[in-house]
């Protein structure tokens, strides 16, 4: 009997074996989807953020590079994208989860043809941080090619984690 024949044998005679061969094929699957996802955005290397300064619905203007010192989430969305529209409240739980010192979020619409859309959507999730209205320049400097995607800058303004798709509450506090 051929290794991989015992292999297959092992598994069905044991159920904890069974389980824990499709637990990490759900995980491999996962883990490739998400390779899948991310390649082409900017790198999580660890390489400087690129720098925007962007004005916010409530009418204050936000600079990246001033908030060095501070963690920051940037979320990047379209008002048309369901996932992103299913992804606010994770990040109002995460707002109340950690303290603005020790982590800013950004969310920064992107995507729209009027400025409506961006404040439409930030009214309807109720999101209690900033809301910017991007442009083309954040689409190419962090090389978005879906929605939502999700940046973690540490606080010396160096990229340490990317994301793209929907994502949890939890899956937020894991990477932040």
């Amino acid at each position: 009997m051929t290794n991989f024949k015992k292999l297959v044998k092992y598994v069905k005679d044991h159920k904890w074996a069974s389980i824990l061969f499709e637990a990490s094929i759900i995980v491999l699957v996962l883990v490739l989807f998400s390779w899948f996802q991310n390649r082409g955005t900017l790198a999580a290397d660890g390489a400087m953020a690129p720098d925007f300064t962007l004005k916010s619905v409530a009418g204050k203007t936000i600079q990246l590079s001033e908030l060095k010192g501070k963690k920051v989430l940037i979320y990047f969305f379209a008002p048309w994208c369901s996932i992103c529209h299913m992804s606010g409240g994770n990040l109002n739980a995460l707002r109340k989860a950690r303290d603005n010192d020790e982590l800013e979020i950004l969310v920064i619409g992107l995507s729209y043809e009027f400025e409506g859309e961006i404040q439409d959507f930030a009214n309807e999730l109720e999101l209690t941080m900033p809301v910017l209205y991007g442009n083309e320049q954040q689409m190419i400097d962090y090389k978005i090619k879906g929605f939502p995607t999700y940046f973690v800058i540490d606080n010396e303004g160096k990229v340490i984690h990317r994301s793209v798709g929907y994502s949890t509450e939890l899956g937020m506090r894991l990477r932040t």
